[in-house]
């Protein structure tokens, strides 16, 4: 029978500009199914192993170097040569989808490894979390653990892996979540379970082993369930060893890796552009309608009554050729003008926010529990952000530009004494359905790229809350920028 977790000759190591950090090397270990703790000193690699064992090494930044392979019931994590096991994890912030109730978490992982969303409630009162409240934000820590436990167990994992999922809690709450994590394990005769801590008196009694990584041996070994580490061997662990590989060609790799992600995003939008999660779409496309629409209207109505304004009251023949005026002001503001300026105003009002939200959405470890529960993150969050622009910003800049317009009649009328059906006619006298059609197609193709830039700037590595701001910041730059671009580039293609 194969053992529920082996490790072949298995090495792991960090590739950094400084050198290269050998975390284990040449590890042989095989484990029974059983639940374990995982500890050793700080930055030795307990959480490094846990991410690799997850399938959830950042691909945009330079991959750890892994030497031999690693098991999970005599299938290949590293060498995959079909369908992979089961893995769960417990990241040390849960990764709770705070825009979701508690039982909704739950039931899309169960919706997500196939089983029926009504066992919802039973995993919720396993976890303990029978009246718990309706918005998963209003969780105290210790009820936050409880539900990250029930919709880890949702997929009925082989191997649960766990990243401190006693931090934070007192001793009274740490050990009920210990014991928790050990009576979902002994539910399943098949299952392992990996637990990182720092705090061994919540697991006294109720583990079967221990074990340890040793930094100064770089190797991982198993020790008796009342082992206890010695100081030296939780101690900080050592700098990185140089390495023959040039500090330059780091930089090449990763601006390899960053050119090599962003051509990735473009190409997951188009994949995954036939909508999956239809509720998020629809969610997504009335928030990004909405939101900016006030905001563009009255940037519109600021921009057709004042250059209408000063057309009319600047006239250098003194109420002379108004009529022509009109047609001009009314030609480039409804062409250009308005349709650039809403395209400008709507990403500045939500390209901030769908960055901020995806920048801490990757913060706190909630994309990384999409991938784990097997939801792909571009479904959930690349497709509607995609649809949500590309429609939104053409009814958007509509909205803008009916502004523009009717601020323009109230200037026409109050400056020149037009009438209505005289500042229509000439207003839109050169105005044609092909105007319509360029218009719409700037806003469409500027809501499909300040998507993905939003997109791949939000879900870029964040280790920061600066981090996170300086994604926020790049996205409004770069989203701006590419409206320009793309108005500039159309506009004078067509009209020069």
């Amino acid at each position: 029978m194969a053992a529920a977790l082996e490790f072949r000759g298995f090495g792991l190591a960090h590739r950094r500009p400084d050198g290269e950090q050998v975390l284990l090397a040449g590890v042989d270990l095989q484990l029974a199914a059983g639940f374990y703790l995982l500890v050793g000193r700080s930055g030795g690699g307990k959480s490094s192993l846990l991410r690799v064992l997850a399938g959830l090494v950042e691909a945009r930044e330079v991959a750890p170097r892994l030497d031999g392979d690693l098991l999970v019931g005599g299938v290949s994590l590293l060498r995959p040569a079909g369908e992979l096991p089961e893995v769960a994890a417990i990241l040390q912030d849960e990764g709770l989808l705070d825009e979701l109730p508690p039982r909704a978490n739950v039931e899309l992982a169960l919706r997500a490894a196939g089983r029926s969303r009504r066992l919802a409630p039973a995993l919720l009162a396993q976890a303990g979390l029978e009246l718990a409240p309706e918005r998963t934000a209003q969780l105290s820590g210790g009820m936050r653990k409880r539900l990250a436990v029930a919709r880890a167990l949702a997929s009925a994992p082989r191997l649960l892996l766990c990243d401190e999922p006693t931090a934070g809690l007192d001793a009274d709450a740490a050990r009920t979540i210990a014991q928790l994590l050990r009576t979902a394990h002994d539910q399943d005769a098949g299952r392992t379970t990996l637990v990182i801590t720092h705090d061994l008196a919540a697991f006294d009694g109720i583990v079967d082993g221990v074990l340890v990584i040793d930094a100064v041996q770089r190797t991982l070994r198993l020790e008796p369930p009342g082992f206890r580490p010695s100081a030296e061997l939780v101690a900080p662990s050592r700098a990185p060893t140089p390495t023959a590989e040039p500090a330059a060609l780091h930089g090449l790799r990763r601006l390899a890796l960053q050119a090599a992600a962003v051509l990735e995003t473009v190409v997951e939008s188009l994949r995954r552009l036939p909508p999956v999660e239809l509720g998020q779409v629809a969610r997504t496309t009335l928030r990004y309608a909405t939101e900016p629409a006030l905001f563009v209207a009255l940037a519109g109505a600021v921009i057709g009554g004042l250059a209408t304004f000063f057309a009319l009251r600047n006239n250098p023949v003194h109420g002379g050729f108004e009529s022509a005026l009109l047609t001009g002001t009314g030609k480039v503001a409804t062409a250009v003008l308005v349709p650039l300026f809403s395209g400008f105003f709507f990403t500045a009002r939500i390209a901030a926010g769908a960055a901020a939200r995806l920048g801490t959405m990757q913060r706190t470890n909630q994309i990384a529990a999409l991938q784990m529960m097997g939801v792909r993150p571009a479904d959930y969050l690349l497709t509607p952000m995609v649809w949500g622009m590309v429609l939104a910003m053409p009814l958007v800049t509509l909205a803008g530009v009916v502004a523009a317009a009717l601020a323009a009649a109230f200037a026409a009328t109050t400056v020149a004494s037009t009438t209505l059906v005289g500042w229509a006619t000439a207003w839109f006298a050169t105005v044609d359905a092909r105007d319509v059609l360029i218009v719409l197609g700037k806003a469409t193709l500027s809501g499909y790229l300040v998507a993905l830039c939003c997109y791949h700037l939000g879900t870029g590595p964040k280790r920061s809350g600066a981090e996170v701001g300086e994604a926020v910041n790049q996205a409004i730059v770069v989203g701006m920028a590419l409206v320009l671009l793309v108005h500039a580039l159309v506009t004078f293609v067509v009209y020069a």
